[in-house]
């Protein structure tokens, strides 16, 4: 790429400063070109996260979809929690959420959604069923009363 000379008016402290950041290796032009990258760098960061609406602490219910609607307020309260734990939080993060949430029941999306703001997780986990069903509580030996008269019941 082609360099073009530039001249600039600058006040006496400026170029003090300036003169204090060059060396054998940095010259006065080199210090310049990396403030302008460093400057454009930052400003194009700016610009990527004020575009995404979920890089925030605190996100619109208006960017939830309309299908997960009735859990927005369980989402508002879990995302500053997500992303103080140092999770992305970007609106393609957001995508990938709202479709695990959507790959569960709709019985225990409520309740997987909990669990995530209790424990403070980073991310949402389906619920675990239970790998052996539940005894009937009234089989259990220890469940019959025993009466002087009757015996055991």
């Amino acid at each position: 790429m082609p360099k073009e000379k530039l001249t600039l008016y600058l006040e006496p402290e400026h170029i003090e400063w300036l003169e204090s950041q060059t060396d054998e290796e940095h010259k006065v032009s080199a210090v310049v070109r990396n403030l302008i990258r460093k400057a454009m760098k930052l400003k194009s960061k700016r610009k990527s996260v004020a575009s995404d609406p979920f890089s925030y602490y605190i996100i619109n219910p208006e960017v939830i979809p309309d299908d997960l609607k009735e859990y927005a307020d369980l989402l508002i309260e879990w995302w500053p929690i997500r992303k103080k734990k140092g999770a992305s939080c970007t609106q393609s993060v957001a995508n990938r959420i709202f479709d695990t949430l959507r790959s569960f029941p709709s019985q225990d999306r409520k309740e997987a959604l909990e669990n995530a703001i209790t424990a403070g997780w980073k991310n949402i986990y389906e619920l675990k069923k239970g790998y052996k069903p539940e005894e009937p509580k009234n089989n259990h030996p220890a469940s019959r009363v025993f009466t002087a008269e009757r015996g055991f019941e």
